[in-house]
């Protein structure tokens, strides 16, 4: 047990002050499994790739399901009969993976692609040329093409962004276990997008993708109402926000710090643009959008969106020991709880070489060697298995390609020289997905001629 002063808080003030620094000087200190009490619980942290691995390996004897039914049901007001149901089991959750596999996701990447392009024209011509935060011009829009992607035009977007923001706001600590008695803005903003769900359910939604309708008549077959419809969905609609709008803020962020911006994806961007338009001449690109996106190599971007979801994605992945077994030299009984922290992994220089930096190559060349010489493990994909990522993780890789390259075809950006203030990591928000910034960036976009 890491040892703690308060005795009901336990760490989690050290956890909430940062969480990054604290999971490094207990591995230090206490190896790659110990247990932690916050608000009252005791938990067991997991931080290595191998004992990650083994935990999400053997899901009969470390169980994800209790969390996900606690969690939704507490956290978005599902009813509990539904997310106990063996439809879901058997036939929404198999829906779930089908259509949002990397083989299965492309026709909402193809509408996300169409409205992305959209809303970037009507965002840079309010916008051009003038001082803008950077949150202002690019969470909106990245929000409205991913609602838009599953739930259609008629998706009340604008009417659920800032209660979407109430609740996403203290969710790390509905998340942590904090009473929500203390958390009055954030139930407010679930129960009014609860409100907004049920009253899209209730009216025509026929745009919407064949996940959620395909989902929606499973659920509305077993007896459930457009509440219950709704409920699920904005479970479904909070991961689906957390990682693609902040990953992309990001993207631009660490990017346009570096010596040379961004312009080397621009580059990249352009000579595909050259290539294509040489085989298709007399079309214009944004006729084929989709097309092009999904077909052409990329693999600067492409490292660039692998690096940035590693670098900003903090997930932790709870599980609930089913039966008696060892881990890491450790006994744990039925009951007991297992957290995997993936982020540690992220930042592990074992496993990353350099991990601290952000490099937008690291991706590039897949083979990546150790100090010797040797080719060690390439553990290239950045991603956990928290609750919020399994919705977004494809989707939100391949949304950001589709959002870069319609970005840096058509503006540049730069960073306003009159602008001081830097964001960084809301390092706080552990295991919720890719982090939040605290503070913001001022940039300056121009059409690009």
């Amino acid at each position: 047990m890491v040892s703690h002063l308060i005795p009901w808080m336990g760490s989690a003030l050290e956890i909430g002050r940062n969480p990054d620094t604290f999971f490094n000087r207990a591995q230090r200190k206490y190896g790659d499994v110990f247990a932690v009490k916050a608000f009252g619980r005791d938990i067991t942290f997991v931080v290595s790739p191998s004992l990650i691995s083994e935990v999400h390996r053997k899901a009969q004897k470390y169980d994800f399901g209790y969390y996900r039914v606690t969690l939704t049901t507490e956290c978005f007001a599902i009813p509990t009969s539904l997310m106990k149901s063996d439809p879901l089991s058997k036939v929404l959750r198999p829906a779930h993976h089908r259509h949002l596999s990397p083989t299965g996701i492309g026709p909402t990447i193809e509408f996300y692609t169409t409205a992305v392009w959209d809303l970037l024209e009507k965002e840079g011509s309010r916008f051009a040329g003038v001082s803008t935060p950077l949150r202002d011009l690019v969470l909106p829009v990245l929000y409205q093409s991913s609602a838009y992607a599953f739930f259609g035009r008629s998706c009340p977007v604008l009417e659920s962004y800032q209660a979407f923001n109430d609740f996403d706001t203290d969710f790390h600590l509905l998340f942590a276990g904090v009473p929500r008695i203390f958390l009055r803005k954030s139930t407010e903003g679930v129960a009014t997008m609860n409100r907004l769900f049920e009253k899209y359910f209730d009216g025509p939604h026929e745009e919407a993708s064949e996940y959620v309708l395909e989902s929606e008549r499973v659920i509305r077959d077993q007896g459930y109402d457009s509440k219950a419809v709704g409920a699920y969905f904005v479970c479904f609609f909070f991961a689906l926000m957390t990682n693609a709008p902040n990953a992309g803020y990001w993207m631009i962020i660490l990017n346009l710090r570096r010596e040379e911006g961004v312009q080397p994806l621009v580059d990249e961007i352009d000579e595909a643009v050259t290539s294509w338009k040489q085989q298709n001449p007399g079309q214009e690109i944004e006729d084929h959008l989709y097309e092009f996106v999904s077909t052409t190599e990329l693999p600067l971007l492409t490292s660039t969106i692998q690096e940035t979801l590693r670098y900003v994605t903090s997930s932790v992945s709870i599980r609930r020991v089913t039966e008696p077994v060892e881990l890491g030299g450790y006994r744990f009984d039925e009951g007991d709880e297992v957290a995997c922290v993936t982020r540690s992994v992220h930042l592990d220089e074992e496993v990353h070489e350099n991990a601290l930096e952000y490099n937008p190559r690291r991706y590039i060349d897949q083979k990546r060697f150790s100090k010797n010489g040797k080719i060690v493990a390439n553990h290239s994909m950045p991603w956990g298995g928290g609750a919020s990522m399994c919705a977004g993780r494809h989707f939100a890789a391949r949304a950001l390609k589709s959002f870069m390259v319609s970005l840096l075809i058509r503006y540049t950006l730069e960073i306003d020289s009159k602008c001081s203030e830097r964001p960084v990591f809301m390092l706080e928000r552990v295991g919720t997905g890719a982090l939040q910034p605290k503070g913001d960036l001022r940039v300056i976009l121009h059409a690009r001629k």
